[in-house]
């Protein structure tokens, strides 16, 4: 398998990382980035450990190698700019590059960008969308995928196994769901960082110094997520093993219900779904 990254920034560095540790079958994986600066920075931290895979490593400024174009093996070309420039990237890109996204297999990982858009600005209908999220970085996240019907059942394996390279994978059978993966898992980073600040925040209001209050709630956070991983329990019972009667964690929970806590989360995600398909008109 071939594997074109068309920009060079942190979710590609990411999958790019994760793909020269796995067990993906790649030959040559080739970077475009239009910074001189991150492409250095990918060849430094990428091109020798590559090699040890027996992988070719090439970056470029703008274009794909000549014969790429017309390589009639696996490839697949991975859409990692952002979605605002996402068609000029398309449909400016040099004429081999130009002429690789007309005939490989593409993997978007924009947020908004539709299936039926990207088409139109590649002429190819060969599209998967994925929704990865931040933890990427640390080959802990979680990718949202779809698939239209332009991509085989192998097709749609090789998808799976390249965002296997930074975490676990689900997939959905409506494109619309793709804006609700968004909302939750994709945004979903920025909400346990301002649940966490919230609570060290209050820690500190409550007497603790910064740094006590900010340690007590991280760790409390990977515990409860560890044990939840590791118990067959579902949430709802951990929740009530925690929460005795007339406690503290009552009286807490009590006023979280009270203050409308689990209203708050959906309309949070319903602002962030609304965005991602306004996201989708807005460039298409």
């Amino acid at each position: 398998m071939d594997l074109c990254f068309v920009g060079g920034g942190n979710m590609a560095a990411a999958l790019i990382g994760g793909l020269i540790d796995g067990n993906v079958p790649i030959t040559r994986l080739h970077v475009i980035e239009p910074q001189s600066a991150a492409q250095e920075m990918l060849k430094n931290k990428f091109l020798v450990q590559a090699e040890k895979r027996g992988i070719q490593f090439t970056t470029h400024s703008a274009d794909a190698p000549d014969s790429w174009a017309t390589n009639s093996g696996s490839v697949w070309v991975v859409l990692a700019v952002k979605p605002q420039q996402m068609r000029e990237a398309c449909e400016k890109a040099p004429i081999n590059l130009r002429a690789l996204l007309a005939r490989a297999s593409l993997l978007s990982v924009a947020a908004g960008m539709s299936i039926d858009a990207i088409s139109s600005w590649c002429g190819n209908a060969q599209i998967v969308r994925a929704m990865p999220n931040t933890p990427a970085l640390v080959q802990q996240g979680i990718t949202g995928l779809f698939a239209n019907k332009a991509i085989s059942k192998e097709k749609r394996h090789q998808a799976d196994q390249l965002m296997h390279a930074v975490g676990q994978t689900v997939w959905v059978e409506d494109e619309s769901l793709m804006d609700a993966v968004t909302a939750l898992s994709g945004s979903g980073p920025a909400y346990v960082f301002l649940f966490i600040e919230a609570l060290s925040q209050a820690g500190v209001r409550l007497g603790l110094n910064p740094r006590q209050s900010e340690i007590l709630a991280i760790e409390t956070l990977q515990g409860a997520l560890a044990l939840l991983k590791a118990s067959p329990e579902g949430l709802t019972q951990l929740r009530e093993k925690v929460t005795s009667k007339g406690g503290t964690t009552a009286a807490a929970l009590a006023s979280l219900d009270q203050a409308g806590f689990m209203k708050i989360i959906e309309e949070a995600m319903k602002a962030a779904r609304d965005r991602g398909a306004e996201m989708s008109r807005e460039y298409r």
